[in-house]
């Protein structure tokens, strides 16, 4: 009787991870369904992140949409991103403006980005200088007193852009809600669907519901959810997040119901 009871148990976990990935996808369906009717008469709104005033024009023009320019500073942003930032380059287009909204993946799914009625006039910044984002301005001032300050500069750079990666040391909320850019998003669902199964193996690996096939099984559907992720949020990298409480959101929900799932699982085990 035993036996049969742990094998229900096991049956019925699997059916629920299953009933989990079959869920999200449905959502995703019904949210596409619904995008077009939320973004009815509205256009995407083009990226302009570091972009000439040029391109974003034509691009725009394209789309149907009018740029207007105004100065901006966002120096920070290129020497966050090491990069160096040109005369006329534009920044990220902000939401702060009547013309423009942004519609997260909670309220149009995949569809998700910046957008505007067809026609209407967007506030882009720009910048009007030139400014070298690839070094900060105490690596500059050491450059220029000897070729030894230089060497010591170099290691202080090393060491300032290891420190900007994301390393998530654990799936806590405060881990969860220092992300900063999308690759940070990615590293942070990545951690948390490794939490899981090493919270889920430990727990069974020592009884008779561990089964390495299908333990792996559960690995590749969870992986192939992440993949989706990455479809959606790779291209974006280093960008700084746009709707990071919607994201921040997401994931602890993410995490607290597979933690769900690990709870009901120990509670069965005792």
């Amino acid at each position: 009787m035993k036996k049969i009871s742990i094998a229900l148990f096991l049956l019925a976990a699997l059916v629920l991870l299953g009933a989990c990935g079959q869920s999200e996808k449905s959502k995703n369906e019904e949210l596409t369904k619904q995008a077009e009717t939320v973004l009815k008469g509205k256009v995407e709104i083009p990226e302009t992140y570091f972009k000439t005033k040029e391109q974003v024009t034509a691009e725009f023009d394209s789309v149907g949409l009018k740029p207007k320019f105004v100065v901006s500073n966002f120096d920070d942003a290129a020497q966050y991103n090491m990069r160096f930032l040109r005369k006329d380059e534009c920044d990220q287009i902000s939401s702060d403006q009547g013309a423009v909204t942004y519609y997260d993946t909670k309220a149009v799914g995949d569809k998700h980005g910046f957008y505007a009625d067809k026609g209407a006039t967007i506030i882009v910044g720009y910048s009007d200088h030139d400014y070298d984002g690839t070094q900060n301005e105490e690596s500059s001032t050491e450059e220029s007193i000897s070729s030894s300050s230089k060497e010591t500069k170099e290691v202080v750079t090393s060491q300032e852009s290891e420190s900007l990666a994301f390393e998530p040391k654990d799936v806590s909320d405060e881990t969860i809600k220092s992300i900063k850019t999308y690759e940070d998003y990615l590293s942070m669902y990545q951690a948390i669907i490794n939490n899981y199964f090493s919270d889920y193996e430990s727990m069974i690996k020592d009884t008779i519901l561990y089964d390495q096939a299908t333990f792996e099984e559960q690995k590749k559907q969870y992986n192939a959810s992440f993949e989706e992720q990455k479809k959606q949020y790779e291209k974006y990298g280093n960008k700084r997040l746009v709707g990071k409480d919607s994201l921040v959101d997401f994931l602890i929900g993410y995490r607290d119901s597979l933690k769900d799932i690990t709870d009901n699982l120990a509670k069965s085990l005792q």
